[in-house]
């Protein structure tokens, strides 16, 4: 197995996906580097890609009152971010930056899209690890307005 493959493997989004399944989406996929700082998408773009951390650290930040950064997460090997892009057409919600040297492994969703199509058992798979992620990622922000309520911090929609 590649080192793409392997990686693919581990990741939250394909554990546990038969081998050539696993070659299908890595044929499907590229790998792009970032240098520390250099952004990867801003907040408020519309492409239509998502990508997988092969190596570095990824920053998610949002833009807050007063052009204020506010860090909602950071990704390593294996992790999944932009994923959101394969359900709506609403541009990103986040930045997405390198917080050092990084490789990441790029989907263009059209062809992502298609493979799940293409083989719905592992579509559904796919599908309901993403569904996963994106629990996981609301119950943090719940956590986070929660600790803003608890603090004071005053929100506004």
């Amino acid at each position: 197995m590649n080192g793409n493959m392997e990686l693919l493997g581990t990741s939250e989004l394909f554990k546990g996906a038969p081998e050539a399944m696993l070659e299908q989406v890595s044929a499907k996929s590229s790998v792009r580097r970032f240098k520390k700082g250099e952004m990867i998408f801003k907040e408020g773009t519309r492409e239509k890609e998502f990508y997988i951390v092969k190596s570095g650290l990824v920053a998610i930040n949002k833009n807050i009152a007063g052009g204020r950064k506010r860090n909602l997460s950071n990704l390593g090997p294996g992790e999944v971010f932009g994923e959101i892009t394969l359900f709506d057409e609403d541009p990103r919600s986040a930045d997405a930056e390198a917080s050092e040297d990084t490789e990441l492994i790029v989907f263009r969703n059209d062809d992502f899209l298609k493979l799940l199509n293409d083989n719905p058992v592992f579509g559904y798979e796919v599908q309901k690890n993403i569904i996963r992620v994106l629990c996981r990622r609301l119950r943090a922000t719940d956590e986070m307005l929660k600790e803003g309520v608890i603090w004071g911090f005053r929100i506004q929609a």
